[in-house]
């Protein structure tokens, strides 16, 4: 409903006026009368209204002096005049002053109706186009960020980034442009990011357009004359901006500097260099700039870790030795190796996961995993790819390995005899491999050779040699009873690769050859089975 105020000096003709129109179903509501311009000003300073009717002539102030009044402070309220006065001056008065309608008395309701229809219109228009153009004033800086971030998301078409940077009253034009990223080393809430975003516009002004992108970071675009120029500014720009980041607000940010590029529909590509680079905040580098130029030369010279297979002896070494010290320093080195040569996060997770099964590889060989640390286990590899922070993933792969040493400590007392057992098995599925040694068991186990050893005599008294070629022995009678191999072959098969020593060594066992062994296990099968068929 539009309030309407009737102002005429005379009472009948208010009184026939209010009584006469059906103001609701006009969609109308009459907020009052009055008898002159004067008292209408006092009335609407109380109680403003959309639309005034009045008549011309009245006391103190008269009805174009109400519409210059209506014209010049109230512009959303708006006058029909009604008057018994055709003179021109009036119509041309009434017409600066941006009347809706001149009607003279006499008028009908019918008259009037059709006036006040065509003041609705009116009225529906502006508050229509008002409604728009308050939306579009609310929504100007963000429709401003959303363009300038579609500009680095490469979603403006080339031909259309000069009309949308007209539409905005951008003035952008260089001959050098660069993308950048400010972001927190902590992850900080939208608000603190608005925040961010409007000390760095009112620092900068024009000269850097500043925007949030969708990951909770600032995004802004320099320009300069040459990529030389570029460089010093940029370095400027960001220090001067972390630093007042820093003195406001407490936070601290990484400044990641994409590549230079000489034309604004480029700025994507050099957005997405820099968001390249967002990548390796995981690793907790020192804050600060980072350029991606400077970044790419780098990386691409930076030397290799450390192999893995060294790497995962030396952490199984220091579970079986007790040394959490020792397993701290190599999960740190592997920290510090991954930040100098900017090692990617999935290959970071990689080399926890190595470590971990490598681990658990040696607790199963002792028969120490239960299914409790089992899943344990498959709950950190998962989680690994979950971390934010190469911290997180440190924390976890490190409860890991303390559970280990735990286990090993709790099992310290049986530990010696675990490993012959873990040996044994070794030794018989592995005798007929004529390379295997004692340094080879050793190693499988990750174990001293002096350690190894006297376990390995307290459990079997027997040193590793005498078993394997116990083993190796029986293996041996077995071939000659039962097949027709020849010694050499035997030889072979149990681990031998010179005949004659083999024959030393068996000798040795049996106090009879190879060939005299076949010969008499055979001699007696065949009386056997001739006394069977008697």
């Amino acid at each position: 409903m539009y309030k309407v105020l009737l102002v005429d000096d005379e009472i009948l003709i208010r009184e026939r006026i209010s009584q006469r129109i059906p103001w609701g179903s006009l969609g109308f509501e009459l907020a009052g009368t009055c008898e002159n311009g004067k008292e209408a000003i006092s009335f609407m300073e109380k109680e403003p209204v959309d639309l005034v009717l009045t008549d011309i002539c009245m006391p103190y102030v008269d009805g174009l002096e109400l519409a210059k009044y209506l014209y010049e402070s109230r512009k959303c309220t708006k006058a029909v005049i009604i008057t018994g006065y055709d003179e021109f001056e009036y119509a041309k008065r009434a017409v600066e002053y941006h009347v809706l309608s001149y009607v003279l008395k006499p008028v009908t309701a019918g008259e009037l109706i059709e006036k006040l229809k065509e003041a609705k219109k009116i009225l529906d228009g502006e508050a229509e186009n008002l409604q728009v153009r308050t939306y579009y004033e609310g929504s100007y800086p963000l429709l401003k960020n959303q363009f300038l971030l579609q500009l680095g998301q490469g979603r403006i078409h080339e031909d259309q980034i000069g009309e949308k940077l007209k539409e905005f009253h951008i003035d952008f034009t260089g001959e050098c442009y660069c993308a950048a990223l400010l972001c927190p080393r902590n992850q900080a809430e939208k608000k603190e990011i608005s925040q961010m975003a409007d000390l760095v516009r009112e620092k900068w002004n024009e000269d850097v357009l500043v925007t949030e992108d969708d990951d909770g970071q600032l995004l802004f675009y320099v320009k300069k004359k040459n990529s030389s120029q570029m460089k010093k500014e940029i370095a400027v720009i960001c220090n001067e901006s972390a630093d007042l980041i820093l003195k406001k607000m407490g936070k601290t940010v990484y400044c990641l500097v994409g590549t230079c590029v000489f034309n604004l529909s480029g700025l994507s590509f050099s957005y997405e260099k820099a968001m390249e680079m967002k990548e390796y905040l995981y690793l907790e580098r020192e804050p600060g700039i980072y350029e991606w130029d400077r970044f790419q030369k780098y990386r691409l010279s930076a030397q290799g870790l450390l192999s893995e297979g060294e790497r995962e002896k030396r952490i199984v070494l220091a579970v079986r030795s007790n040394l959490e010290e020792e397993i701290k320093m190599e999960i740190a080195q592997i920290r510090t190796e991954c930040q100098v040569n900017w090692v990617t996060r999935n290959k970071v997770v990689v080399i926890y996961q190595s470590l971990i099964l490598a681990v658990m590889n040696f607790l199963e060989r002792l028969n120490l995993v239960e299914d409790q640390f089992f899943l344990k286990e498959q709950e950190i590899i998962s989680g690994l790819f979950g971390c934010t922070y190469i911290s997180q993933m440190e924390e976890k792969v490190l409860d890991f390995f303390h559970t280990a040493l735990k286990i090993v400590n709790s099992n310290r007392g049986n530990y010696g005899d675990h490993q012959a057992i873990a040996a044994l098995e070794y030794i018989n599925s592995h005798y007929s491999d004529c390379s295997l040694s004692l340094q080879e068991i050793c190693e499988k186990l990750a174990i001293s050779v002096s350690y190894f050893s006297s376990a390995f005599k307290n459990y079997t008294g027997m040193t590793f040699v005498e078993a394997l070629t116990k083993k190796r022995m029986e293996k041996a009678m077995e071939l000659l009873e039962n097949t027709s191999l020849k010694t050499y072959e035997v030889a072979e098969k149990c681990g031998y690769n010179d005949a004659n020593y083999f024959s030393a060594i068996f000798k040795k066992a049996t106090e009879k050859t190879p060939k005299e062994y076949a010969g008499l296990r055979k001699n007696r099968k065949g009386s056997y089975e001739n006394r069977s068929q008697v």
